[in-house]
């Protein structure tokens, strides 16, 4: 696994074309770019779709360091990458130790 510099460009918190309520975050490095997220905010599987949704929510803004969802486009991060065509799930503030790994979000 490599760290990588990344600019987050755009943000989507709502529902897919299949009505399922997600969020992601576009970030592009120097030559890649990948979506973060895509899990399920709605129904996960202990049945409590505001507690995923906001645990979601906390988890980006406290990382990257923000208080709105708005304010997320054009902020620097690290994400942790497997190299092209790897999936991608563990990122951080860009200076801060501050890390969040979205597949340990959604397990508690």
């Amino acid at each position: 696994m490599t760290i990588e510099n990344a600019m987050i460009r755009s943000t989507m918190l709502g529902y897919e074309d299949h009505g399922i309520l997600t969020g992601f975050i576009h970030v592009e490095g120097s030559g890649w770019g990948v979506m973060l997220g895509g899990f399920r905010l709605d129904a996960p599987p202990d049945n409590a779709p505001a507690a995923a949704c906001g645990k979601f929510i906390k988890a980006v803004l406290r990382t990257v360091g923000v208080e709105k969802w708005e304010d997320l486009p054009g902020k620097f991060i690290r994400v942790e990458t497997g190299g092209a065509g790897s999936t991608v799930t563990k990122f951080g503030h860009l200076i801060e130790d501050k890390w969040c790994d979205l597949r340990e979000v959604f397990s508690g």
